[in-house]
């Protein structure tokens, strides 16, 4: 039997940039407020039952149906990252077909490397490295594509306002759950440049 890879959906288009893990289905979706707009905050993974920190995809979509963030936590720590020659081109055409004309406002800022894990179902730690691709956008948000191992695309997230004042995020992360859990008073707060919960 052979698996087709399947990928995101948005407004009635398959978006080939963006997978959704072989096995994955839909187990929550909940309506959110993000940066005072109603969002629906979906969780796509193979067991039913939702583990804080399991192996997830969590997808975020505006009320217009767009989509706001896209957070694959299924890495595979066995494939080297790509290197980062080409990494602002390939993050710049995950944009463009994502949303052509907000593409056009973005402007690239750095690269960093930063880590990510996932606990299996049997409680083990994976660890994995991404390549982070951080943009600012003409409407004063910060905005990422994050590449991981095997040049996969891990996340994409738009529209994420910055606190100067606290020197952390300023945009609710529904998309991430210890920060779930600090919201629901089931984890401790997050250090900046987390948001407050």
């Amino acid at each position: 039997m052979i698996h087709m890879a399947e990928y995101v959906l948005i407004q009635n288009r398959l978006d080939r940039d963006l997978m959704i893990p072989d096995g994955f289905s839909l187990v929550s979706s909940t309506q959110r407020q993000r940066n005072g707009e109603e969002v629906r905050v979906e969780r796509y993974q193979r067991e039913q039952a939702i583990v804080p920190n399991n192996a997830h995809l969590t997808l975020v979509f505006g009320d217009d149906d767009r989509l706001i963030s896209y957070n694959n936590f299924l890495g595979n720590p066995d494939l080297s990252l790509p290197s980062e020659d080409g990494l602002v081109q390939q993050a710049i055409g995950v944009w463009q077909n994502l949303d052509a004309d907000y593409a056009q406002g973005l402007q690239f800022m750095r690269i960093d490397t930063l880590k990510r894990f996932y606990l299996t179902g049997r409680g083990q730690r994976v660890d994995f490295d991404v390549l982070w691709v951080k943009f600012a956008h003409a409407n004063g948000s910060y905005n990422w594509v994050t590449i991981g191992p095997g040049g996969q695309v891990m996340e994409v997230e738009r529209e994420s306002r910055w606190d100067y004042m606290r020197s952390r995020r300023a945009t609710e992360e529904w998309n991430y759950d210890n920060w779930v859990l600090a919201r629901e008073g089931k984890g401790p707060q997050l250090e900046a440049p987390e948001a407050l919960a």
